[in-house]
C-alpha cells in the first residue's frame, strides 16, 4: 500500500469482502445428453467463458475492486504494479467474451421484449404459474438451467437464484432465446461495477478476474 490511509481503507471495506463462488460449465456434456440450450449461449460466444475453471486468488480479486475506476464503462485497477483492464480485448482473450456491435445492455430496449411473455414462454403449464413472483420452478428444463446459469454465473448473486429478477435476469432470458447479440464486455463492467459502488457488494466473476492477473 502506498500510505497507511489507503491501507486502513481497504481493510475498512474491502478485505472481508464476500465473493460469489465460481462455477463451470460442460456444454459438450448437455449437448450429449439431449439438452437444447447450449447452442443459444454458444451463439452468445459464451462457451469459453462458461468452462473456465482453476484457482482463483480471493486476496488479488478484493484488492481489484478496491482501486478499480470506470473510464467510460471499462473497469480498470492496478493489481501488483500491473494496470488491469476489463476491455474487449482482454476479455476476448481470456474468456472469448464478444463487444457487439449492439447498444449498452442496460437497459434492454428490443422493441419486441415484454417481461410477462419471455417469462410465460418459459413455463411447463403457463395456466397455472404465478406471474406475481418470476420463479424457475414451474419452467421448461431447458430454460429452467438458462435461468440458473444466468443467476450462478452471467450475473451472478449469492442468493435467491430460484426467482428470476426483473431488471437482469428476464432480460437476459429474452435476449439468450431470441440470440439477439449483446455486449458481454459491457455486462461483466457493469457488475464489477456495481459491486464497487455497494458498501458491501459481492464480487462476482472470480475466475475471470484470476486468469487476467
Amino acid at each position: 500500500f502506498a500510505d497507511k490511509e489507503t491501507q486502513d481503507y481497504y481493510f475498512e471495506w474491502y478485505a472481508g469482502r464476500r465473493i460469489i463462488p465460481s462455477k463451470t460449465l460442460k456444454l459438450e456434456w448437455f449437448k450429449s445428453e439431449g439438452f437444447s440450450f447450449p447452442p443459444l449461449l454458444e451463439h452468445q460466444e459464451l462457451g469459453k467463458f462458461l468452462e473456465l475453471e482453476g484457482l482463483y486468488y480471493p486476496e488479488l480479486i478484493r484488492l481489484f475492486l478496491c482501486f478499480t475506476s470506470s473510464n467510460e464503462g471499462i473497469m480498470q485497477s492496478v493489481v501488483k504494479g500491473k494496470l488491469i483492464k476489463l476491455d474487449g480485448p482482454t476479455l476476448k482473450e481470456v474468456a472469448g467474451l464478444s463487444k457487439a456491435r449492439s447498444m449498452k445492455p442496460q437497459p434492454f430496449k428490443f422493441g419486441d421484449f415484454e417481461e410477462l411473455i419471455t417469462f410465460r414462454d418459459c413455463q411447463r403449464n403457463p395456466k397455472t404459474t404465478n406471474y406475481n413472483k418470476f420463479l424457475a420452478g414451474g419452467m421448461k428444463k431447458n430454460s429452467r438451467l438458462i435461468s440458473f446459469i444466468i443467476a450462478w454465473m452471467l450475473k451472478p448473486r449469492l442468493h435467491n437464484h430460484a426467482q428470476m429478477s426483473r431488471d437482469d435476469d428476464i432480460l437476459l432470458m429474452h435476449v439468450i432465446k431470441k440470440k439477439e447479440k449483446i455486449d458481454w464486455v459491457l455486462v461483466v463492467n457493469d457488475c464489477i461495477w456495481k459491486a464497487r459502488r455497494k458498501e458491501d457488494g459481492p464480487i462476482s466473476y472470480a475466475l475471470l478476474l484470476s486468469r487476467i492477473f
